[in-house]
């Protein structure tokens, strides 16, 4: 039986991140080694203020990079950037995203001038979960909570889409 720390869900992959690099080809590895890893996501939902039961409207607009594919299968990190709109004002962020390989787990940890930003999503493999943060002033007093999905893609966002992707 596989043993977790408390708020961990095992999940069973069929190889290790080590085994699945090396099943590469030769090019591949040498590709992976050097070829930047990068994505954009938007995220929107509804935040509190602590003690409050007013839902008011966050969004989180997001590039995650890793310096190469090997880097990120190694180290499950990620350097993020972006802006965070809430309360009609818009932060500029800078942090992190980190991916347990072990659980699945996803964990983002973002800074802006005034706010901190921790929390993520609990299991990558679960579809439609949400993500679900902390947000705290820059001196750890809490300020409320946000729940936030993915946002959809229209159709007639999708041509423009395809466009950026590489």
């Amino acid at each position: 039986m596989t043993r977790c720390r408390e708020g961990e869900v095992a999940v069973v992959m069929t190889s290790s991140r080590a085994e699945a690099l090396m099943l590469l080809p030769d090019w591949a590895r040498r590709l992976s080694a050097k070829g930047a890893v990068d994505f954009t996501e938007t995220l929107e939902g509804t935040w509190r203020l602590d003690g409050e039961e007013l839902d008011r409207p966050i969004q989180f607009v997001l590039r995650h990079q890793a310096a190469s594919a090997r880097r990120l299968l190694e180290s499950g990190v990620m350097e993020s950037e972006g802006e965070v709109s809430l309360d009609g004002s818009t932060f500029r962020v800078h942090g992190s995203r980190r991916v347990s390989w072990r659980t699945g787990r996803v964990d983002i940890d973002l800074v802006s001038d005034e706010h901190r930003f921790i929390g993520g999503l609990h299991n990558l493999l679960w579809k439609g979960e949400p993500h679900r943060f902390r947000i705290e002033t820059l001196s750890g007093a809490p300020v409320g909570d946000a729940i936030l999905r993915p946002r959809a893609v229209t159709q007639s966002e999708l041509p423009a889409a395809e466009a950026e992707a590489p």
